[in-house]
């Protein structure tokens, strides 16, 4: 299994209702709203690439609310 964060910055406000929305998600292990930079920390869990390809780019980042992401995967 693949192991990556991914930081979330997004519109003023919206936060809780990505969480939710998240939350909902195949892979999703963990999600919190922060303070600071980043406004969302996620954990997410997949076995390839592109399955992490694929959450990142067509579920988290076509959210019009989300601005940018890091992604930080672990080792």
């Amino acid at each position: 299994m693949r192991e990556t964060y991914v930081l979330i910055n997004c519109d003023l406000g919206k936060e809780q209702q990505i969480v939710n929305f998240l939350q909902k998600l195949q892979g999703i292990r963990e999600v919190q709203a922060t303070h600071g930079v980043y406004d969302i920390i996620a954990k997410i869990e997949t076995r390839t690439g592109r399955e992490l390809n694929d959450t990142i780019r067509t579920k988290i980042l076509s959210l019009k609310q989300v601005n940018s992401v890091i992604t930080l995967q672990a080792e």
